[in-house]
């Protein structure tokens, strides 16, 4: 794993389904922080869904998506999950911007 994936970092990675068994390739948000991904080889991460997709409580619209490394509009989606972090692979940062709105849904979300 690469010293740069830590939080907030937009990666691609197999993506476990909820509602079936599979799994899909698909970017996703890194929630925890570097130091901790290198330590336990792990991360817990949200997914990334088309924007398109049906509401979810707590989505987040990615609005600077260039610097995320994405090309079609998304949100993230608080479904989380603990991950190998062996095979992520980086393409962007969340915008300080979208950081913010994620951290106050993750907030709420969680009861934080």
């Amino acid at each position: 794993m690469s010293d740069a994936i830590g939080r907030f970092t937009v990666v691609v990675v197999e993506f476990p389904f909820v509602e079936r068994k599979g799994e899909r390739r698909r970017p996703a948000l890194v929630l925890t922080d570097g130091k901790r991904n290198r330590e336990t080889g792990t991360a817990v991460i949200a997914m990334i869904t088309r924007e398109a997709a049906s509401p979810w409580p707590g989505d987040v619209v990615i609005t600077h998506l260039a610097e995320a490394g994405l090309t079609k509009p998304c949100k993230v989606r608080m479904k989380l999950h603990t991950i190998q972090t062996d095979s992520v692979r980086p393409v962007g940062m969340l915008h300080d911007m979208d950081r913010a709105a994620v951290l106050k849904s993750l907030r709420e979300c969680l009861a934080l």
